[in-house]
């Protein structure tokens, strides 16, 4: 009996600590904080709470970095980590803001838009917590975050997610997909309130080109493939002709207007 009571503490005891060792490496992912490094043609660092004060203090707030030439000009936004287990479109956010000269114009780059899916392994999927990469200043080590919002800080999802403002079904699970809650909504889940920020900055900055940056797997068919909206086809197409032709093959698509909630399809549509 005394064996059996010992042995049952013992069993308590390594859980205990298995537990404690599991939350830390969760804490530590959570809490991590990657080096930043920017060009000379830095401005200012802002939140994107700014656009929508309900974020501040969420782990939906997220920095926005702004190049501001000081020349009138055009205005450019670009997306990184819209689905943070797509980890190059954040470096190479970084990489830009690392090198940008800007001329003309300005430039606002956020290269966590779903900070709360950045905190978040892809649990079972068997990728690394982090990756790293060499650089001039050293060795820099990034994240690999999921495909969507933290469920701890966005849950329960639903059944069916019905999207907004099409009334569109998609996948539960969209619900925390960043790139499906497109335009967003002022007063609807952290995930909804990013979408709407985004597009508040959008619309408040008078922004006239908008990049928003994926990663595919091999076999998918929109691999080095520009998706558009109609307004913007005659600028794609020009762009992938010249990459095409310099550089390396480059494809482009058409938006499709029947699945609701993609950046390239809500923003054209909406601001």
């Amino acid at each position: 009996m005394k064996n059996s009571i010992s042995l049952k503490i013992l069993f308590l005891v390594l859980s205990g600590i298995l537990g404690i060792l599991g939350a830390v490496e969760f804490w530590e992912l959570r809490h991590y904080k990657e080096t930043v490094v920017v060009s000379e043609d830095f401005t200012e660092k802002i939140m994107l709470s700014e656009y929508l004060p309900s974020l501040k203090g969420t782990w939906g707030d997220t920095p926005i970095y702004i190049y501001d030439s000081g020349v009138p000009g055009g205005s450019m936004l670009i997306l990184g980590g819209t689905h943070p287990y797509e980890p190059i479109t954040t470096v190479a956010a970084y990489v830009i803001m690392e090198n940008i000269d800007v001329e003309s114009g300005k430039v606002y780059i956020i290269p966590h838009a779903n900070m709360s899916a950045s905190t978040l392994g892809m649990l079972g999927n068997a990728y690394p917590k982090y990756f790293s990469v060499e650089t001039p200043w050293g060795e820099q080590k990034y994240r690999i975050g999921d495909r969507g919002t933290n469920p701890l800080d966005q849950w329960p999802d639903p059944f069916t997610y019905v999207h907004y403002p099409s009334g569109q079904n998609l996948a539960y699970q969209d619900i925390r997909n960043l790139n499906r809650t497109f335009p967003g909504r002022e007063n609807g889940t952290l995930t909804e309130r990013i979408s709407f920020a985004i597009m508040e900055l959008i619309r408040n900055e008078n922004i006239d080109i908008f990049f928003d940056y994926h990663e595919a797997s091999l076999m998918y068919p929109v691999v080095s493939t520009y998706v558009a909206h109609d307004d913007s086809m005659d600028i794609g197409m020009m762009a992938a002709m010249m990459l095409s032709a310099t550089q390396f093959p480059m494809k482009i698509e058409a938006s499709p207007k029947n699945l609701r909630g993609l950046t390239h399809r809500e923003v054209g549509d909406f601001s």
